[in-house]
């Protein structure tokens, strides 16, 4: 008969709660069945640890974006950058991606000595100025910052691709 891979724990909490401990080897399931008895369920951890930060993941999660935010509109301003078209989630989502794209082009070219800030300015900024499709940034969020000369060079010769969501 094997090794049971389920095991129920009555925690220090109080509370029980069923394990899939088939992730251990056979031999250490029981102590550590044994083990987590000492311990909160994941439940009461998790509501522990929260009042212990004083915050909680989604409050971190709106901080984090809201100073994400910021950043964006300030390197927005400074790069004059246009604003973008599409939905309410799909604008700040793009400006973002804009934002890292465009940073991680910076990174890699200017401050390896590959080119100058001109020539960074000329070849990348001012091309992105004229996307202003939020879904386009989206789309190519996974994008290489060596590769994105060339995506802007291509966008930036189609008029028509720049500011319609879709041309469909």
């Amino acid at each position: 008969m094997a090794i049971k891979t389920e095991w129920p724990v009555e925690h220090v909490c109080g509370h029980e709660e069923d394990h899939d401990l088939s992730e251990k080897r056979p031999s250490e399931r029981a102590g550590y069945a044994r083990w987590l008895t000492t311990k909160d369920c994941s439940g009461c951890w998790h509501a522990t640890k929260d009042a212990e930060s004083g915050t909680n993941n989604e409050t971190w999660l709106a901080e984090r974006r809201a100073e994400e935010a910021d950043a964006v509109r300030t390197w927005e301003e400074r790069a004059a950058m246009c604003a973008l078209d599409g939905s309410d989630k799909s604008v700040p989502w793009g400006a973002r991606v804009r934002y890292e794209l465009l940073s991680s082009a910076h990174d890699f070219h200017v401050a390896n000595g590959t080119m100058s800030d001109e020539e960074y300015e000329a070849r990348f900024e001012a091309p992105a100025r004229t996307v202003t499709s939020a879904s386009w940034w989206i789309d190519q969020r996974d994008t290489e910052p060596a590769d994105l000369e060339e995506l802007l060079t291509d966008i930036a010769s189609d008029a028509t691709a720049r500011t319609q969501e879709n041309p469909y």
